[in-house]
């Protein structure tokens, strides 16, 4: 009901983290709700034997009380109240555990914003509810079904009315069918509502298979066009062709860049990822004069008058990468451009929130229904049917996450849009330095397992510049024959492969012999190595598409003299 207040308890002895959700409380989301706080578990005990609550927030390490037990009594003191578990990064296991004994949902400290702690709160206590709606349903079943069976024995007793009680019993039945029914068509609904939290996972995993193959059909364009730049004197005599060789290497340079789009929406910061103090006006400055001629002249050739305000203050520099800061705003500033229908205005602001910078970009274009804001920020999704690729706004997305940034959106058709990202104010970070290009390689004979041919060629090719001599093999059967009939200093393998895949034949090569280098190739190299991932029996992993200077590096360091 509109302005009924929910109460909750929060069970939490960090008053950092404690002050950090009363901030969220405060907003206008959350105004709805009630905090009250303790800070042990026997305080809170004692609150919830004269107090109630909707929903309680539990930190599973108190003074007082540690791990699942913690979560058994509180459990067992409010058996009435939905149930969200705080979980530190080292202890989501346990939290999970608390799902299956009955909390309704689990939320990661320093992960939560006010709209993921709004939306797990009351998708907890639908949940719960319907849970109870369920149990009534089940008990008032069974009292039936009781009552029932006592009437129907007297009826065998007396044998009266015999047909009579029997339509009685049937149309009881039925009533209690459908009652079922409808508990059923509720906790349905509750879990599309779980399940649409799982959506954009699902959605990561697409774009992630994606990449890979685009990757795999990247590596020979860009392979064989670095090889023939390498070699200009072949081409003196043809700067025309020259020319188109480099618009090709351009090309599949940009296309390795949207590559590393794709995966923007679902990949986290990546472990010694190096961030730079960014200027926000000065980036916003720069986004406007970049995409002048998306918003100037191309919107005044189809009719179209756009103006750009902005209205900046003073503010401090982030800690973030530029290029993709910039990114974030010329996305915003195009997707804007867009929603405009003959004449409109585009506003830019910055300014200073609770020890964040805040970032509005707002048009007065044909806005966005209910349900196009609620799915803008899904990869592959867009309105836009004649261009676009709905990569937008899901990678600005994934650009402000990896940055602990938030973004918000709000729109109404006929009303505009406004989008509003913060990112929190941070410690200044070590200056990025430039790696030298690494030198060739003394000769070394190397086995190359590969099953797509041109990567296999252009493999062959690349490290035949470097004088190395290289045998290939089409598969990890093929390789492991050759390997065993000769003698290798380095094995390089593609990872997805017939017969064999790669991580089946490196580990067979490591039986064979143990300090035999290998490399494994692969379009999953960027993400394997942002998590630390590397197969048995695999020294390094290296990101196809590669370059000269990728796979010099990776074989010294696999393979120093």
């Amino acid at each position: 009901m509109a302005g009924e207040i929910t109460p909750v308890l929060l069970i939490e002895d960090n008053t950092e983290h404690v002050d950090f959700l009363r901030k969220l409380f405060a907003t206008p989301e959350l105004s709805h709700f009630a905090l009250a706080t303790v800070e042990t578990l026997a305080a809170g005990l004692a609150w919830l034997q004269t107090e109630r609550c909707a929903l309680i927030l539990l930190d599973l390490t108190l003074p007082d009380s540690d791990g699942l037990e913690t979560f058994l009594r509180v459990f067992e003191a409010a058996p009435a109240a939905a149930l969200v578990v705080l979980s530190g990064t080292n202890d989501v296991a346990l939290a999970i555990e608390t799902v299956q004994f009955g909390a309704q949902d689990y939320l990661v400290k320093g992960r939560v914003d006010n709209q993921l702690l709004m939306r797990a709160m009351s998708y907890a206590i639908e949940r719960k509810r319907a849970q109870r709606a369920l149990q009534q349903a089940h008990d008032d079943l069974e009292l039936r079904v009781r009552e029932r069976t006592t009437a129907l024995a007297q009826t065998n007793a007396l044998l009266h009315h015999e047909v009579a009680e029997r339509r009685k019993a049937e149309e009881a039945t039925s009533a209690s069918n459908r009652q079922l029914l409808a508990t059923l068509a509720e906790l349905q609904a509750t879990q599309e509502e779980m399940i649409q939290r799982e959506r954009m996972l699902a959605l990561g995993r697409m774009a992630n298979g994606i990449a890979h193959d685009l990757n795999n059909s990247l590596a020979p364009i860009l392979g064989f066009s670095e090889l023939l730049l390498m070699k200009p004197e072949k081409l003196a005599a043809l700067p025309k062709a020259r020319n188109y060789l480099e618009m090709i290497h351009s090309a599949a340079q940009s296309s390795t860049r949207v590559v590393r789009r794709l995966r923007e929406f679902y990949r986290y910061r990546e472990p010694g990822e190096v961030l730079t103090p960014v200027a926000m006006n000065e980036v916003m400055q720069l986004a406007v004069a970049l995409t002048q001629p998306r918003w100037k002249d191309q919107a005044l050739a189809e009719g179209t008058q756009i103006d750009i305000r902005t209205e900046l203050v003073a503010v401090p520099t982030i800690q973030a990468n530029e290029a993709e800061i910039r990114e974030i705003l010329v996305s915003l500033i195009c997707n804007a451009s867009d929603a405009i229908r003959e004449r409109g205005t585009i506003t830019l602001r910055t300014d200073l929130r609770a020890e964040r910078l805040v970032v509005t970009v707002t048009d007065d274009g044909v806005g966005m229904t209910e349900d196009v804001r609620t799915r803008c920020l899904e990869p592959f999704f867009s309105t836009k049917t004649d261009r676009g690729s709905g990569l937008g706004l899901g990678s600005v997305y994934g650009v402000v996450r990896r940055h602990n940034g938030t973004i918000d959106i709000q729109s109404a058709p006929d009303a505009g849009t406004t989008v509003t990202v913060s990112f929190p104010l941070q410690q200044e970070a070590a200056a990025p330095t430039t790696p030298p290009t690494p030198p060739a390689s003394p000769t070394l004979r190397i086995l190359v397992v590969e099953d797509e041919e041109l990567v296999r060629e252009v493999l062959e090719v690349y490290l035949s510049q470097d004088h190395h001599i290289v045998t290939t093999a089409v598969n990890g059967r093929d390789g492991l024959e050759k390997f065993r009939a000769g003698t290798f200093d380095l094995v390089m393998t593609d990872r997805s492969m017939p017969e064999m895949n790669g991580d089946a034949f490196a580990a067979a090569i490591k039986n064979l012999r143990p300090r035999q280098p290998v490399l494994l190739l692969t379009g999953f190299g960027d993400l394997m190595n942002g998590v630390g991932e590397r197969p048995p029996g695999v020294d390094l992993v290296v990101t196809k598409p590669f370059t000269f200077d990728s796979l010099r590096a990776a074989m010294a360091t696999v393979c120093p003299k």
